[in-house]
C-alpha cells in the first residue's frame, strides 16, 4: 500500500495498485477496477450540499435502484441527494404530521404531492438530468436538492471534507465540484488511467 501526504493543491497519479480509499490528505487506491479519483473537496464552511461527478463518462438509466428521501423533525434527509437518472426515489413522512413535497426544475413544477400520514411514501422516478429544488409548502424552512445525472461517476464528501469516486474507466473527463445550495460549479479537467489521481479544490 502507498500513502501520498498531499499539498494543498495538488493533481498527482499514483502508479501503485490500487487498495483502499481516501480520508483527509492521505491517498490510497483499491482494486475495484478502473481508476480512482480522491482528494479534498474544499467545502467552503458545510459539504452537505456539495455533489463531486464526472462529466463525460458512459450515460445510462437506472436499474429500477430506489433511494431514500426522508421528511424527518422537519428536514429533508439528506439535504442534497444525487442520483443516476432514471432512479426511483421513494419519499417518506417520519414525522407525525402533514408535510408536502413541491418539487420544482428550475421555476416548472415536476411534481406536488402531500404525504398526511406518518409512515407514508410515494415513489417518483427522476428521468431528466438537472437539479430540482424540493421544498415543502406546508413547512417553509424545509428545502432540498434533488441532482439528477448522466452517470454513476458522483460521490457526496465526507464531513472531513474528503471524497473518493472509484471504478472510473481510464480517459479524460471533467471533475465537477457543484455546491447545490449556492448553484456554484468548479470544473477541472482530469485523466483517468488505471490507478489513482488525486485531485483538491
Amino acid at each position: 500500500m502507498k500513502r501520498i501526504i498531499l499539498a494543498p493543491v495538488i493533481l498527482a497519479l499514483v502508479t501503485a495498485p490500487v487498495l483502499a480509499g481516501t480520508l483527509g490528505d492521505s491517498v490510497t487506491t483499491s482494486d475495484r477496477g478502473g481508476g480512482t479519483i480522491s482528494g479534498n473537496a474544499g467545502c467552503d464552511r458545510r459539504c452537505d450540499s456539495v455533489v463531486v461527478y464526472l462529466e463525460g463518462g458512459q450515460p445510462r438509466g437506472g436499474d429500477g435502484e430506489s433511494v431514500p428521501f426522508d421528511q424527518k423533525d422537519k428536514v429533508f434527509v439528506p439535504h442534497v441527494l444525487p442520483i443516476l437518472k432514471g432512479t426511483t426515489v421513494r419519499v417518506l413522512n417520519s414525522d407525525p404530521f402533514l408535510h408536502n413535497v413541491h418539487a420544482y426544475q428550475g421555476k416548472k413544477t415536476f411534481f406536488n404531492l402531500a404525504l398526511p400520514f406518518q409512515g407514508m411514501a410515494i415513489d417518483q422516478v427522476f428521468t431528466e438530468p438537472g437539479v430540482y429544488t424540493i421544498l415543502c409548502d406546508a413547512h417553509p424552512e424545509m428545502s432540498a436538492f434533488v441532482v439528477v445525472l448522466e452517470n454513476a461517476l458522483f460521490t457526496v464528501p465526507n464531513e472531513d471534507e474528503s471524497y473518493t469516486i472509484d471504478g472510473v474507466p481510464p480517459g479524460s473527463y471533467t471533475l465537477v465540484r457543484y455546491d447545490a445550495e449556492k448553484d456554484k460549479t468548479v470544473r477541472k479537467a482530469v485523466t483517468v488511467g488505471t490507478s489513482e489521481v488525486t485531485v483538491d479544490f
